[in-house]
């Protein structure tokens, strides 16, 4: 099954984001939208949550989604947002709840504290949300997004992490264990859909690219088909030179020049 988009178009204002954006992620996969600044990669995970108006058409699992209601399409998707911003003061465990309340099953008394032990956060239930480092505040609210569709697969179905920037702030090890919570999620049957910068993470977790630049998709596919000197040279403007590291193989992206 997939979650995809047809012909989507963004306008904002003036300013046209997206043109006529075709989308399509797998589930089992973890999907990587990259591009440089303004490409429109955020818009278009908006769009896909229908967080923006668009013309053109999104699918999830087959059915589009205008076809969703709020709580159906809750129970099937969580979208992690660049950043979040609470006026009260919450502890951390109430913040991660707030997933639990979205999901249609029993509350699980349990759950919440496997969120945030999955994300490095055991034993911080107790301690004000505002408390925490920024790192750790990217962390509690991807426990809560993981809360909301803990099982991958309901009724033989897969559910979705839409997921916008998840490691931005995060240190190298942090954000090695939240790309494996994503790549696990995927293995077990559920899909990931995230907006990456990192060129090296992509090339080392995703199993599908989707490149934009100016509002438009400029190549999409396999990691081994889309990362390749001129491809990304042409997407970024500087000269990149994409090489491989024995013994796995995985790509890695450097600059070619610091000029």
């Amino acid at each position: 099954m997939t979650f995809e988009g047809r012909g989507i178009s963004v306008t904002l204002g003036r300013h046209t984001i997206l043109s006529d954006v075709d989308f399509t992620a797998r589930a089992g996969d973890v999907t990587a939208i990259v591009g440089p600044n303004g490409s429109g990669k955020t818009t278009l995970l908006r769009a896909l949550c229908a967080e923006v108006p668009y013309t053109g058409r999104v699918q999830v699992n087959g059915r589009d989604l205008t076809a969703h209601g709020g709580a159906d399409l809750a129970s099937i998707r969580a979208v992690l947002p660049q950043s979040v911003t609470l006026a009260f003061p919450f502890t951390v465990a109430e913040v991660v709840h707030l997933g639990q309340a979205a999901r249609s099953a029993r509350p699980s008394a349990d759950l919440p504290r496997r969120a945030l032990a999955a994300v490095g956060l055991a034993g911080y239930g107790a301690r004000l949300y505002q408390e925490l480092s920024g790192g750790e505040q990217q962390r509690v609210q991807l426990a809560r997004v993981m809360l909301q569709v803990w099982e991958p697969l309901t009724d033989g179905a897969p559910r979705w992490l839409l997921l916008d920037e998840p490691v931005a702030s995060l240190d190298i090890g942090h954000q090695l264990m939240v790309m494996r919570l994503a790549r696990d999620y995927a293995m077990r049957g559920g899909g990931v859909v995230s907006v990456m910068h990192d060129l090296n993470l992509t090339a080392m977790f995703a199993n599908h690219v989707v490149l934009m630049r100016h509002g438009r998709v400029t190549a999409a596919g396999p990691v081994s088909e889309i990362f390749n000197d001129a491809t990304l040279s042409a997407a970024y403007g500087p000269a990149l030179r994409v090489n491989s590291a024995p013994p796995d193989g995985n790509f890695f992206v450097l600059p070619h020049s610091a000029a």
